[in-house]
């Protein structure tokens, strides 16, 4: 059973030197992880996901499990206020947005400490489910729209992620501002726009040099770096063409969201694309 203890040693295990500007974790965030821990066992569809993340090589806790869990319940709450996803996704809010969010680290892996920008956030997608399964990682959710990001700053202060700033603006009225320009390792991303507009204003954002290595101990599964890296569907041929021709520098890949599980899922013929220039 889950007690104050286990929430204090998981802020203890999670807490270390916090690079970028990081929020420390505090009393706040404990009693915002002990509110999630309620309960003492994991519910099916926590087990079915931490049973894909296993069959994937993804380590996952029972705490980032309810975490993943609880996101769901508020975004299902916040969408009955305002449009964050499409009102035919909820009933497939597990695997549909939070599966398919962490299904990015099943195919790739991030740079440990990173910097990462969600751009479009809408409710929180993927930047939330992935910071959740990436404590060491800061994340920065960018949304034009003042009641979205309203909505996640609420959500983020109730499941407790200090590793998780929330911005108001458009991508091109900061992308070339001192404290946002070539400063990510990555820049991730829903279907907000086609591609060569997503370029356009995400890689300003990117550091130098960019790239992909392979990861330590999986050399199938790249570690991307200073790259775009966003959702599409299968059929993008004249996309992928367009931002060829408009970036002729970019490096643009695409990865099919498949993986071990994937074919138990509804609408995932998905793929991941990762760009950066040259």
């Amino acid at each position: 059973m889950h007690t104050d203890a286990t929430a204090a040693s998981y802020v203890r295990e999670k807490s270390r030197p916090q690079a970028h500007g990081q929020r420390s974790y505090t009393a706040r965030t404990i009693e915002a992880i002990h509110n999630i821990l309620k309960g003492s066992f994991l519910t099916p569809d926590e087990l079915w996901l931490s049973t894909i993340c296993t069959h994937n090589k993804l380590a996952i806790t029972d705490i980032q499990l309810r975490q993943l869990s609880r996101y769901r319940e508020l975004l299902l709450e916040w969408n009955g206020k305002i449009n964050l996803i499409s009102r035919k996704d909820q009933e497939h809010a597990w695997d549909v947005h939070v599966l398919l969010s962490v299904a990015y680290l099943f195919l790739l892996r991030f740079p440990e400490g990173g910097r990462i920008l969600d751009l479009g956030t809408g409710g929180g997608l993927p930047g939330i489910p992935l910071s959740i399964m990436l404590p060491g990682c800061s994340f920065t959710l960018v949304d034009s729209i003042r009641k979205k990001t309203a909505a996640v700053s609420a959500m983020v202060d109730a499941l407790g992620l200090p590793n998780v700033t929330v911005v108001n603006a458009r991508a091109e009225e900061i992308n070339h501002l001192p404290q946002h320009r070539n400063i990510y390792d990555i820049v991730t991303a829903r279907s907000v726009t086609d591609l060569t507009h997503l370029l356009t204003w995400a890689l300003p954002f990117l550091q130098r040099p960019p790239g992909t290595d392979a990861a330590p101990g999986d050399p199938g599964i790249p570690l991307v770096r200073s790259s775009l890296v966003t959702l599409k569907g299968m059929e993008i041929d004249t996309e992928l063409a367009a931002a060829r021709k408009a970036f002729p520098r970019a490096v643009i890949g695409t990865r099919p969201l498949v993986f071990r599980g994937s074919e138990e899922l509804v609408n995932t013929d998905k793929q991941l694309i990762i760009a950066h220039l040259k």
